[in-house]
């Protein structure tokens, strides 16, 4: 008689058995909810009956978007698990030497939290009193180099997976969405800006804002 084992493998599993189904992705923004997000995003590439079929997404999740599609579209779902991973460490990364990190009152009762973070503090409250243009005059944002390293929009553009972005036009207060072969790295990267700390992205003369 066959044993447990072998009548596992003689199962097919569930991913083998039912056909392909196409689904659409809403991904949301947040930094945290960005990076946990890759991760649900990293599982369901593992699940070949799923075809996804179109991605919306806002700030981080426009990120990881771009990203999963521009890896898709290089070597299919290795691909895009690959250039998920290479680019959340490349985020983690760029922040290891930022100012803006936990107290050491909240590392030894291990919170993870920014409340007591002098520099957040300091921040939070500068960014209530002036405007993304006194406190960011140079237009430093790390999100720049590490989008540079980590897209190809040609790869994007070519993507099978269909992308929607949504962008506000600061002068009539209208959305306009962007597909694959519109988006840009410095549209990508303000979306993910926090509007507080950097100014707007201009498209063709005219202020994109952000949502």
């Amino acid at each position: 008689m066959p044993t447990e084992a072998a009548k596992e493998l003689q199962t097919p599993h569930v991913s083998q058995a039912r056909d392909p189904l196409l689904v659409d992705l809403a991904l949301q923004g947040g930094g945290s909810h960005g990076a946990l997000t890759w991760g649900v995003l990293d599982r369901l590439m593992d699940e070949s009956w799923l075809r996804i079929d179109g991605i919306s997404g806002t700030s981080a999740g426009a990120m990881n978007a771009v990203v999963l599609a521009g890896g898709f579209a290089t070597d299919g779902p290795a691909g895009a698990k690959s250039a998920l991973n290479v680019f959340w460490r490349r985020v983690a990364d760029s922040a290891r030497f930022s100012p803006i990190q936990r107290s050491p009152l909240d590392v030894f009762l291990g919170r993870w939290i920014l409340d007591t973070s002098p520099f957040y503090l300091a921040f939070d409250l500068a960014s209530r009193v002036f405007s993304p243009y006194d406190l960011n005059f140079a237009g430093a944002n790390p999100l720049r180099q590490v989008l540079a390293e980590s897209v190809d929009f040609a790869q994007v553009a070519g993507s099978p997976i269909r992308l929607f972005v949504t962008a506000t036009n600061v002068h009539t207060g209208r959305g306009r969405v962007f597909r694959n072969a519109e988006l840009e790295r410095s549209l990508v990267q303000r979306h993910a800006a926090e509007g507080a700390a950097h100014d707007r992205t201009v498209a063709a003369g005219r202020g994109r804002g952000e949502l």
